[in-house]
């Protein structure tokens, strides 16, 4: 007989609740089955119909009206976002087979990374030797950049370069490598970033301004985006998803203020922008941050009196959560921000690398990293659904909470009279300070997991080869080769892409023709810089130190498994986190006597007593003192604290006690130092 539905009444929520609380078995509900994230968010257990209704939402999220990601990449097959891998070759001609190589291999965006001197319109000449070619392509003339995009069709690749504080001078000498009618894309300028991540800028925001708005009005005619808003910094350089976009609108804004003033409209302007962002580890989180980035958007072009508008949104693997330690870890954090990525809606996507944060990649790792696309779009079929999270009362609550706690902020910002005036005050630089303290210090803890760092570390772990990085050789070159087609060029020029194109022609250089414009402001006073910053490095660095000759640790395990093993297992860990060698035997001591015997022939530095707290009054007293006596140099800790026990076990000869309170890296580095390892 088949089975109604109607047999099957639906359970209210008070009805769930009573079940839950009855399974926690007196443990509280809150403490439990609550979830506090890093933005202040308290995520619920359960999310219902009623979480929905009472967000009120609209028929259609603002500026999606329909979904238009991939709009601009129509006629592509496999992806519905461009495939926009980074290729941090330093030279023009390395950068080029790379790209031509991975553009026949899925890549469908010719990613322009650009080295700090040619951000700073410098020549290479004119720059400090780690500023040239490295984690970016150096262009300074027409023909750096006519060998970079030798070979490409721009209109089938789209560029998304960020240019630096000014997009003009780049935007110029790409035009005229391929001409003013092949390129499409977006090169961005993006002068508050450089800003809060330099510390300084070579020019007034004033002339910056002038300059965006020159770059934009030429975009507006051909098609191509031309303002960069890098939020992913914050998340970086340790901010949390609310930071990120609350930074991110702020600058907007600003941006827009500005492209108004110099009498742009913004049903003009706001079709123009691009907004980096960062996708971390919280993957709810990073799905409802990209589609608040498109709430909030259409929320400040609707104030500044644009049409809606569809944001465009490139989304990138965080640097924050990755580890030279176990990189290929990083292969499931990269494709699960992926996911993210893609689920929450991003116009194009970079995947980065496993080693990328070791070295420059190869061409292993890079097809590893481009093939992420392919199996999000072809084998998961991700690219043939506009809004999967469309509808998801727990995706749509948290995009709403996101998105309001970041209009909180920005209206902070607001009041300081916007993002320079924030910037300059440092109340953004303070902000993300405390941010990514309280991340480093969860690491350090471990209340914050990074697969393979402080969490199920690799033993045996062999460190992947790194080949040292010739940046002088490189500088040499890249001087000589400017230097070689460099021609004189007249004191000024006109700063429209259309003239800067011309004296590039004629033979003109990045760093002439930044010199030769007309820039009337001074450059803005330094400030606090953001610094981008990586939460395993503290372990990066405890490893390190103890690679060569790792401390021996044995852990003397007393009694049954039951009785051992849970502290045992967290000993290990705990220990190994640190690069240390960790040794135990398959089963339990019976006897204090039988347990020395088993330390003395591991021959340890560290002795860990394991077993449970009633068992500890019996076992420290006859143990420790055998211990002290036979291994004299040896430190002996014991897992667990347990409180009404503590001074008796010091005064038996515990050194210390390692439990789940305990600061694992300060722990570490501290015993480190006791040990003579730096």
């Amino acid at each position: 007989m088949p089975l109604s539905l109607e047999e099957f009444p639906a359970a209210t929520y008070e009805e769930w609740r009573a079940a839950a609380e009855e399974s926690l078995k007196g443990a509280p509900f809150d403490k439990k089955l609550l979830t506090k994230t890093a933005e202040g968010i308290t995520l619920q257990p359960i999310y219902r119909r009623e979480d929905l209704e009472k967000l009120d939402l609209p028929e259609s999220w603002p500026g999606l009206a329909p979904f238009t990601r991939g709009a601009n990449v129509s006629g592509f097959k496999g992806t519905s976002w461009l495939i926009a891998q980074e290729l941090p070759y330093g030279s023009p001609e390395a950068f080029n087979a790379a790209l031509k190589s991975d553009l026949m291999r899925g890549q469908n965006a010719t990613a322009i990374v650009p080295d700090t001197a040619t951000r700073l319109g410098f020549d290479p000449d004119q720059a400090a030797v780690g500023d040239v070619a490295q984690c970016g392509v150096s262009l300074a003339t027409r023909a750096d950049a006519a060998s970079a995009l030798a070979g490409i069709d721009l209109q089938a690749a789209p560029i998304l370069a960020f240019a630096g504080a000014t997009g003009l001078p780049l935007a110029a000498l790409l035009a005229s490598a391929s001409g003013p009618d092949a390129i499409s894309g977006s090169i961005l300028a993006d002068p508050l970033t450089e800003w809060a991540r330099d510390g300084s800028l070579p020019l007034s925001l004033a002339d910056a301004y002038s300059e965006m708005a020159a770059l934009t009005r030429w975009g507006a005619e051909k098609d191509i985006r031309t303002v960069g808003i890098q939020a992913g910094l914050w998340a970086d350089a340790g901010g949390n998803a609310v930071q990120e976009l609350a930074f991110g609108i702020a600058t907007g804004s600003e941006y827009l203020r500005a492209m108004g003033e110099a009498g742009l409209d913004a049903n003009t302007a706001a079709p123009r922008f691009v907004m980096a962002l960062s996708l971390g580890s919280n993957l709810f989180v990073q799905i409802a941050k990209l589609r608040a980035a498109r709430l909030l958007w259409s929320k400040i072009t609707e104030s500044f009196g644009a049409a809606p508008t569809a944001l465009f949104i490139h989304a990138r693997s965080s640097i924050f959560n990755k580890s030279t330690l176990d990189p290929h870890t990083n292969i499931l954090r990269a494709t699960a921000e992926a996911f993210a990525g893609v689920i929450g809606g991003a116009d194009s996507l970079h995947v980065a690398a496993f080693d990328e944060c070791l070295r420059t990649p190869d061409e292993i790792s890079r097809r590893i990293a481009r093939n992420v696309h392919t199996i999000l779009a072809e084998e998961c079929g991700f690219s043939e659904v506009a809004d999967a999270a469309s509808g998801s009362w727990f995706v749509e609550s948290l995009t709403v909470e996101l998105a309001q706690k970041a209009w909180s902020l920005f209206q902070e910002i607001e009041k300081l009279g916007g993002m320079a005036a924030a910037l300059r005050e440092g109340f953004p630089q303070a902000a993300i300070e405390k941010s990514a303290a309280s991340h480093f210090a969860a690491v350090s803890s471990r209340r914050e997991s990074i697969l393979g760092v402080n969490l199920f570390p690799n033993a045996s772990e062999v460190p992947l080869p790194v080949s040292p990085f010739d940046s002088t050789s490189l500088h040499a070159e890249r001087v000589h080769a400017v230097s070689a087609v460099r021609k004189p060029l007249s004191p000024s020029v006109e700063p429209t892409v259309e003239s800067l194109t011309e004296a590039f022609a004629s033979g003109a250089t990045l760093g002439q023709i930044t010199a030769a414009l007309p820039r009337t402001g001074t450059p803005e006073a330094p400030i606090a810089r953001i610094r981008v910053v990586r939460a395993a490095t503290g372990y990066e660095a405890l490893r390190a130190a103890t690679r060569k000759n790792p401390p021996r640790v044995w852990l003397a395990k007393f009694g049954p498994p039951k009785q051992s093993k849970a502290r045992a297992d967290f000993s290990s860990g705990f220990f190994e986190a640190g690069g240390y060698e960790v040794l135990q035997g398959p089963t339990g001591a019976k006897t204090p006597e039988d347990a020395l015997a088993q330390a003395i022939h591991a021959s340890p530095t560290i002795v860990v007593v394991c077993s449970t707290d009633d068992s500890y009054p019996e076992i420290v007293p006859a143990f420790v003192p055998l211990v002290k006596q036979a291994l004299s140099d040896a430190k002996i800790f014991l897992a667990g604290f347990p409180a009404d026990q503590i001074e008796a076990h010091k005064a038996a000869g515990i050194d210390d006690f390692i439990h789940l309170k305990v600061d694992c890296l300060a722990f570490l580095k501290n015993l480190n130092t006791e040990l003579g390892l730096s």
